[in-house]
């Protein structure tokens, strides 16, 4: 997916549901450091199960985050 995209769409999630990156990153189990690194785009093939827990979290369907 285009960072840019990817980006936006976990941002305006997380901003929707009043978490900042730190309590996504608690919430889903992830580090801090690797939800940003994810976000950013600095990881190019995120594990699935990392994707599953954060479109879970943000009420997002997995399919869009692929």
């Amino acid at each position: 997916m285009y960072s840019n995209e990817f980006k936006n769409i976990i941002e305006n999630a997380r901003i929707a549901k009043g978490n900042s990156q730190r309590e996504l990153a608690k919430l889903t189990g992830i580090s801090r450091s690797t939800l940003n690194d994810l976000i950013n785009g600095k990881i190019k093939k995120p594990d699935i199960d990392i994707l599953k827990r954060i479109a879970e979290e943000l009420d997002l369907s997995l399919d869009l985050m692929l």
